[in-house]
């Protein structure tokens, strides 16, 4: 495959203190030991992704299918232009560089969390996990696990090698409610390492005072707030806990912050099957509302059922036509040739309206109150 630098330079750990190649990265529970930097399977990874004339490893099918489609936010492609600001450090397959331990980390802390996405799932957010319990239908597959099992992350070797991080990116759960993330932060405060690229990703609810007051402390901090949804939609794809209209506020309320350094705000929009016919409407408020916000999206790939690659062709054509009215699809090019990468299976859709009937329920939301239009030609599924 194409070079990465990923497996010789960052680090992925998740909500059950499990480390991973990369958040983009799939393979099977057991496939792999990464729990060691200088570990056997890490090894073979890097000797795997050390040059350019290797076939792209089947874990690494996410970016290369960004890269067909011409995106350039692929995860390999990120990390390696981190790797060229690092003025391209030696690298070496037992231990990955001269730091000889990861200079770039993405940690998810545990699944302390304020919001219940519908895409998610109870090892990445506490509401979800308090909603299986009620709800054990919803996630048969978690309902084993002890809440424990997404609280195991040691955070004292992240602490301890504070002073030689170049880059943490943060998510969640959610970020600004951990007491993990504010540990890591006056870290890295005590060490005088606040010249590293922070990037947090969080849902926009709330300006948690305690985590700002950190936060404004470093010279260079990348936060990517989550928005789904320009109105209502947001709500229902996020829980009933989500209010767009308080967190669209709070974009310009983090802005106007009293930052140390330079701040870079962005909204990430993930699109699914719901705002599949309007989801370019994010993108143009933005852009007329908050100009200096930068602007990101990209598509569902799991659960598979809440992705649009697999809905019908028609609806895809609709989706198409409807941009293309709205002077948008230009700007979501790329959004369209991933959709249409995959062929149409009425299994994930068909799953998907069984699913959405019992969440509805619980949830006490409606589909056709929030995509009305989505919810017309989800209707004629059988």
């Amino acid at each position: 495959m194409p070079f990465c630098a990923v497996p010789f330079i960052h680090t992925f750990i998740d909500t059950k203190g499990k480390n991973r190649i990369c958040c983009a990265a799939k393979w099977t529970p057991g496939q792999y030991d990464l729990q060691d930097w200088e570990g056997k399977d890490y090894q073979k990874i890097r000797e795997a992704v050390s040059s350019d004339d290797k076939e792209w490893l089947p874990e690494c099918n996410e970016c290369k299918r960004r890269e067909e489609a011409g995106q350039e936010d692929s995860y390999r492609k990120i990390n390696n232009k981190l790797y060229e600001q690092l003025d391209r450090p030696e690298l070496n397959i037992i231990n990955g560089t001269n730091f000889e331990v990861p200079i770039s980390y993405d940690l998810r802390m545990n699944n302390l969390c304020n919001l219940s996405c519908r895409m998610c799932g109870p090892s990445s957010s506490s509401q979800l996990y308090k909603e299986m319990i009620r709800h054990p239908e919803l996630w048969p597959e978690s309902a084993h696990q002890p809440p424990e099992a997404y609280n195991s992350m040691d955070i004292n070797r992240i602490i301890n090698e504070a002073e030689s991080m170049y880059e943490i990116k943060l998510l969640g759960g959610e970020p600004t409610v951990q007491p993990e993330t504010k540990a890591i932060m006056k870290r890295l405060i005590d060490v005088g390492n606040t010249g590293l690229r922070f990037n947090i990703t969080t849902n926009g609810t709330n300006v948690n005072t305690t985590f700002y007051d950190l936060l404004k402390q470093f010279k260079q901090v990348y936060l990517q707030i989550s928005i789904d949804d320009y109105g209502i939609g947001h709500d229902y794809i996020r829980g009933p806990a989500s209010n767009f209209e308080t967190i669209w506020k709070n974009i310009k309320k983090i802005y106007e912050l009293d930052w140390a350094g330079d701040v870079n705000i962005a909204i990430h929009q993930t699109i699914t099957t719901f705002n599949i016919f309007n989801f370019w409407e994010l993108r143009q408020q933005t852009n007329i509302q908050y100009p200096w916000c930068g602007f990101c999206n990209g598509i569902v790939y799991y659960p598979p059922i809440y992705s649009p690659q697999y809905l019908p062709e028609k609806w895809k054509d609709m989706a198409a036509e409807a941009a293309k009215k709205a002077g948008a699809y230009e700007d979501e090019k790329h959004i369209f040739k991933l959709i249409y990468q995959v062929e149409t299976n009425m299994n994930y859709v068909r799953e998907l309206k069984n699913y959405t009937s019992i969440m509805d329920f619980a949830r006490n939301q409606h589909l056709k109150d929030y995509f009305p239009q989505f919810a017309e030609v989800f209707e004629g599924i059988n």
